[in-house]
C-alpha cells in the first residue's frame, strides 16, 4: 500500500530554508536580514507567507525585531527558549512543584560533578558569587539575580553543556517562580545552606556536594509547598531567597 505524502505547507518550507541560510552562516548572528520584498522574490512566496516564517523565527529566538531597524539573526539564548514554558508555568501552578522536582533530582548530581571537575577559575567564580550574597544580604537586599547565578556557574563547572544548557533555561522559569511563589524575605538560610554546597565543591568532595545541593533543594520545596498552602503567609523556619 502507497505511503501517503504529508503535504509541507509553503510557510514551514521557508521557516526550514531560512533557518537553514542561519545555521549554516549565511547570515551569522548579529546580521540584518534582507528586505521582506526581496526575501518574498528569493522565496517565490507572498509577504505575507514570508512574515509568517519570520515570526515563527522569532518565536524560535533565531530572529530579532527591531522596531525601525530591520530584522537580525540571532542564536536562541535560554531566556528565548523558556518562553514557551512560562505561560505553561503561569497557568498550571502544579507545574512549579514539577519544576522543583526535576530540579531536585538533577542539581545534586551536578554538584557532584562540579566537586570532580571544577578549574580553579571556577571556584574562584563561585566563591566571588558568594561573597556578593554576603554583601547584597548584609546591604538588606535579595540575593535575587547572584543567587541564580550561583546555581548557573555551578552548573557551567560540572564541565557537562547539556546540563548546563538545561539549568540555564530553567534559571529563567525560577525567576517566575520566584515573583509570583517564593516571595519570602530571609536570605539567611540560603548563604548557609550555598556555604555548605561551596565549601564541598572547593574540597572536590563530590558526596558531600550532592548531599548540600539536595538538602538546599529540599528547603526550597518545602517553601514552595508551605507557600501553597498559606498564601502570604510568613516562613519563620525557612529562608525564600532561593532560586
Amino acid at each position: 500500500m502507497p505511503t501517503a505524502i504529508r503535504r509541507v505547507k509553503v510557510s514551514d518550507s521557508v521557516t526550514s530554508s531560512l533557518l537553514d541560510l542561519i545555521r549554516h552562516g549565511d547570515y551569522p548572528a548579529g546580521t540584518r536580514l534582507p528586505p521582506e520584498r526581496e526575501l518574498a522574490v528569493r522565496f517565490g512566496v507572498s509577504r505575507a507567507t514570508l512574515r509568517d516564517a519570520l515570526r515563527r523565527l522569532e518565536l524560535l529566538g533565531y530572529l530579532e525585531v527591531r522596531q525601525g531597524g530591520g530584522t537580525f539573526a540571532r542564536t536562541p539564548d535560554a531566556s528565548t527558549l523558556s518562553r514557551p514554558f512560562q505561560g505553561l508555568l503561569a497557568g498550571s501552578p502544579g507545574t512549579a512543584t514539577d519544576l522543583m522536582e526535576f530540579r531536585c533530582m538533577v542539581e545534586p548530581e551536578v554538584a557532584a560533578l562540579a566537586a570532580e571537575r571544577a578549574s580553579s577559575n571556577e571556584l574562584a567564580l563561585l566563591s566571588d558569587s558568594y561573597e556578593r550574597q554576603q554583601r547584597a544580604a548584609d546591604r538588606g537586599l535579595r540575593l535575587a539575580d547572584e543567587d541564580m547565578r550561583f546555581h548557573g556557574l555551578i552548573a557551567q563547572a560540572s564541565g557537562n553543556a547539556v546540563f548546563s544548557g538545561v539549568l540555564e533555561t530553567l534559571r529563567h522559569l525560577m525567576q517566575e517562580l520566584r515573583h509570583n511563589l517564593l516571595p519570602g524575605s530571609r536570605p539567611d538560610l540560603t548563604l548557609r545552606e550555598h556555604l555548605r554546597i561551596l565549601e564541598a565543591i572547593t574540597a572536590r568532595d563530590p558526596h558531600g556536594a550532592r548531599a548540600a545541593m539536595a538538602a538546599h533543594l529540599n528547603t526550597v520545596s518545602r517553601t514552595l509547598r508551605l507557600e501553597r498552602a498559606l498564601p502570604g503567609a510568613a516562613l519563620p523556619t525557612l529562608g525564600d531567597d532561593h532560586d
